[in-house]
C-alpha cells in the first residue's frame, strides 16, 4: 500500500476525491498547505470586499499559522455530529483554493454550509462556481442533504452571482463587525433539496471512496441509499 492508501485506510476522508472536467478537489497534504496559505493572501484586489475570516489579513507568518491550525483544528475536532470537510481545489496538479464544507447533526438535520475561495490569479474562469457544484453533488447526491446554506459579505458581488445562479435565496441578513471596514452586512442563502433537483440537468462531478467515509458523516449505507 501507498502512504496515501495507508491514511485513508485510517481516515477515510483522505481517500475522497471528487473529479469535475477541470478540477480535482481532496483534503490537501502537508506540502500544499504553504502554497495555499501564499495564495489565500491574493483572493480579492485592492479595495473590493474581502473574506469575513480576519485571520486571512494578519501579517506573515501569523496569517499562514493560523491558515495550519484551521485546517489542522478541522480534522483533530472531526466527528460524526460536528465535521467540517476542508477540501482543496487542484488545477492541473497545483492547488488554487479552497471549497469547505460542515455540518453539525447532520444524520438528522440534512443540513450543510458552504464556504470558498479561489486565489485572484485563478479568477474569472468559474472554477468557484465549479468546485461548488462539486460539492453540491456531494451534499445532495450522494449525502442526502436537504439544504445547503452559505453567506457572503455586502458588496461581494461575484460571491453572490454565483450562489444565485445556482438556485439560492435569500435567507436573512445580520451585521458583523471587521477590522478592516468596521460593521457591515453579512448576507444568508439557502438552497432547498428540491430546487437543487430542479436545477440539476445531470452532473459531471466524479465522486470516489465514499463509502467507507459515510460512518464518518454520520451516516452508514442503508441510511445513504434511502436518499
Amino acid at each position: 500500500m501507498t502512504a496515501l492508501d495507508q491514511l485513508a485506510d485510517l481516515w477515510p476522508v483522505f481517500g475522497l476525491l471528487i473529479q469535475t472536467p477541470r478540477l480535482r478537489l481532496r483534503l490537501p497534504r502537508e506540502d500544499d498547505l504553504g502554497e495555499l496559505a501564499r495564495s489565500a493572501r491574493t483572493i480579492a484586489a485592492t479595495g473590493e470586499p474581502q473574506l469575513h475570516l480576519p485571520w486571512m489579513y494578519q501579517p506573515s507568518p501569523d496569517m499562514e499559522r493560523q491558515f495550519f491550525q484551521r485546517y489542522w483544528r478541522a480534522l483533530a475536532h472531526w466527528n460524526p455530529e460536528s465535521w467540517h470537510l476542508p477540501l482543496a481545489i487542484y488545477l492541473d496538479g497545483r492547488p488554487i483554493g479552497i471549497q469547505d464544507m460542515w455540518a453539525s447533526d447532520f444524520a438528522r438535520v440534512r443540513s450543510v454550509g458552504t464556504g470558498s475561495w479561489v486565489t485572484r490569479s485563478e479568477q474569472g474562469h468559474g472554477y468557484g462556481t465549479e468546485a461548488r457544484l462539486a460539492v453540491l453533488e456531494l451534499a445532495f447526491g450522494h449525502l442526502g442533504a436537504e439544504e445547503a446554506c452559505t453567506e457572503y459579505l455586502d458588496g461581494n458581488h461575484a460571491s453572490e452571482q454565483v450562489s444565485r445562479k445556482l438556485g439560492y435565496t435569500g435567507n436573512g441578513q445580520h451585521l458583523v463587525y471587521r477590522e478592516d471596514t468596521g460593521r457591515t452586512t453579512e448576507y444568508r442563502l439557502r438552497l432547498d433539496r428540491r430546487t437543487w433537483q430542479q436545477n440539476h440537468d445531470g452532473t459531471t462531478a466524479v465522486i470516489t471512496g465514499l463509502t467507507p467515509c459515510l460512518a464518518m458523516f454520520g451516516l452508514n449505507r442503508e441510511r445513504d441509499q434511502e436518499h
